[in-house]
């Protein structure tokens, strides 16, 4: 390496270094939103992680308009680092870090050194796409791919010698491309838009086409796959009719592509006719060639099949690698450059840094507003981390429906922080906004969760909430603040059968069918006795298979109570509570049982009891006394 190139170190190091600072700013404060939860379904995080079959298997049946590679390489990382949003989005930021690198390095070949570093600048600090280097999902990758792309076709269309490495992975990034998202094909027309035009100018020209059809050919296999779900994707109503038109988008685009300071068009248009007058335009051709290529088809195409509304601006990200190095050849076109490139950096960066601050309300993130409202779930995993039991169920309340909404693949978000991180139950109060909002079950809440985590912020103030809590604090036991901060507090409470610091009593059965807790209580002053299970089946075949009943036995082993027999189907997954009277036994001492069995030949299945060790196909679950009335007097 020469000094000159030892020195180019710096700079771009020093860029680099910018754009993680920005990548990973707040990289863990905000919810996952609708389509991170789709990446992540897509991947595994409510099963495992996919293998890649399993994958295709998940979009093929929830996102069919979407394609493979991204995900698959999602659910490898997630083996690797675990499902929790911070490391998910740092692949994200991984591919963003990357895709500047390589910013700097086409730019730089293509152009110059200075354009090189100027336009990685610019990249890096480009609110709308910073935004991308922040959410699980696949535009970063997409960003690298282009530009690995675009950097390879020009070594080999400009090079005098190349190697047969540089042709595999000129076929390789193409066919990634198309695998990534199939809107690269969009960039894809403008390089060969490119392809065309300088026909006469390139070297291995035929050679390139070839290598384009076999890429194509590469991805032949699933382009049925992907037209089915791309043809229903067309047929939805909702988004013909919020399709924008061409000068709406280019309005729109205009802005975006400028950070959102829209007086920055007056220095580049100026610069722009400066160099067409002076016939310095040629060496930035080709990257306008490119950059044209990628809007105009991507408008063609929305006029035709209209899809592309305020929220999808996103396929746009492929124009603007290529803007940046348009923008940074401009302003470095002059003889004095400097004062021209200062403030238009500086005004620049101060509209990415206004842009990206906005995180996920900016209009044109694709961020639907109404994930406003939902409560900061992933401040709620992170203050309850190690600090719950297997068993409990967080209550708490939002004022959006959204939290606990089951999206395509059935989860919610609330499922994703609760169920696939915590890996407990939960329960919200919705503050209703209409008459449809459905009131949560307060009753279904007490019966089906022994232990509850109340979890809430101090300084919201919520009516439902607070008559759920009420409720709560009448029903159940009081037993820790596990979380006490200014804007969160998390309070446990055990149903009134049970305690606060009591070890869980499991029963196993031979046939993968698990008591997973259970407890009950005699009152003496009703005589009636009340039992709590929870249940859990290794099959979901096994719920029409066996049935489970609870029975009253006397000291001498004799049947005298029984609740009614239930079918594992009948709805009492996890926990079933049933309660039954004493009213008619005599004095003495009782048991309560439980016996699974088989509903069709009425074998009973042999269990263990985890707690004290005892084998049985009868096993207890309660022991109680009934007292003998005293004697009157007189």
């Amino acid at each position: 390496m020469n000094r000159r190139n030892r020195l180019s170190v710096f700079p771009l190091a020093g860029i680099l270094l910018l754009g993680f600072a920005l990548g990973a700013l707040k990289l863990n404060d905000d919810n996952l939103w609708l389509d991170e939860l789709y990446s992540l379904s897509n991947m595994g995080v409510f099963e495992a992680p996919f293998n890649p079959a399993d994958v295709i298997d998940s979009l093929a049946e929830h996102s069919p308009n979407h394609v493979p590679l991204y995900f698959v390489l999602g659910a490898r990382w997630a083996s690797l680092v675990g499902w929790a949003p911070l490391p998910m989005r740092y692949l994200s930021l991984l591919f963003g870090l990357l895709l500047i690198a390589w910013q700097y390095r086409f730019a730089a070949d293509a152009l110059d050194r200075q354009a090189g570093f100027l336009s990685a600048l610019l990249l890096s600090s480009s609110g709308f796409v910073l935004l991308y280097f922040h959410e699980v999902r696949m535009y970063a990758l997409l960003l690298l791919l282009m530009l690995m792309q675009a950097w390879l076709y020009w070594r080999l269309t400009s090079r005098n010698a190349v190697t047969w490495r540089v042709w595999l992975a000129f076929i390789a990034t193409a066919a990634a491309l198309l695998y990534t998202h199939v809107f690269s094909v969009f960039f894809l027309v403008g390089l060969g838009l490119h392809h065309l035009v300088f026909a006469s100018s390139l070297k291995r020209w035929r050679g390139v086409a070839f290598a384009w059809c076999l890429s194509a050919l590469a991805f032949l296999p699933y382009l049925p796959r992907f037209l089915r779900g791309a043809l229903a994707e067309r047929t939805i109503a909702t988004l013909q009719a919020t399709a924008l038109g061409a000068p709406e988008i280019a309005i729109h685009l205009a802005r975006i592509a400028v950070n959102g300071v829209e007086i920055l068009w007056l220095p580049m248009l100026a610069l722009a006719l400066l160099a067409l007058r002076n016939r310095r335009l040629s060496r930035i051709a080709p990257i306008l060639v490119i950059w044209a290529g990628i809007v105009a088809s991507l408008l063609l195409f929305n006029e035709v099949f209209p899809l592309i509304d305020r929220l999808r601006f996103r396929f746009f990200l492929a124009s603007m690698p290529f803007f940046a190095m348009i923008c940074a050849w401009l302003i470095l076109s002059p003889a004095r450059s400097r004062l021209v490139a200062l403030p238009f950096v500086l005004l620049w960066m101060a509209g990415g840094f206004s842009i990206y601050g906005l995180g996920d309300s900016w209009r044109y993130a694709g961020r639907n507003e109404i994930f406003a409202d939902i409560p900061p779930l992933n401040q709620y995993t992170q203050a309850l981390r190690g600090k719950t039991r297997p068993l409990d169920t967080i209550v708490s309340h939002s004022r959006s429906k959204w939290v606990d909404w089951k999206l395509r693949h059935g989860r919610s978000i609330a499922d994703y922080y609760f169920g696939a991180l915590l890996k407990l139950d939960h329960a919200f109060a919705i503050a209703p906004s209409s008459q449809s909002d459905s009131p949560l079950d307060l009753g279904k809440l007490l019966d089906d969760h022994p232990y509850l985590l109340l979890t809430y912020d101090p300084a919201e103030e919520s009516p439902r909430f607070d008559q759920v809590a009420a409720s709560i604090r009448a029903e159940y036991a009081e037993c820790e603040v596990l979380v006490e901060e200014e804007t969160l507090v998390v309070k446990r409470f055990v149903h009134p059968g049970s305690a606060c610091d009591r070890e869980y009593a499991p029963i196993h059965y031979e046939n993968g069918i698990r008591i997973i807790d259970r407890f009950g209580f005699y009152d003496s002053q009703r005589r009636r006795l009340r039992i709590v299970t929870g249940w859990e089946v290794a099959d979901e075949a096994q719920l029409e298979a066996y049935n489970l009943s609870i029975q009253i036995l006397a000291s001498d082993g004799a049947k005298v109570g029984q609740a009614g027999d239930r079918h594992l189907y009948d709805d009492i997954l996890k926990w079933h509570a049933v309660e039954m009277s004493a009213l008619e036994l005599p004095p003495g001492e009782y048991r309560a049982v439980v016996i699974v069995y088989d509903r069709y030949s009425g074998d009973k299945v042999s269990g263990v009891d985890m707690r004290t060790g005892e084998v049985g196909v009868i096993l207890p679950l309660l022991r109680f006394t009934i007292e003998a009335p005293p004697a009157q007097s007189g």
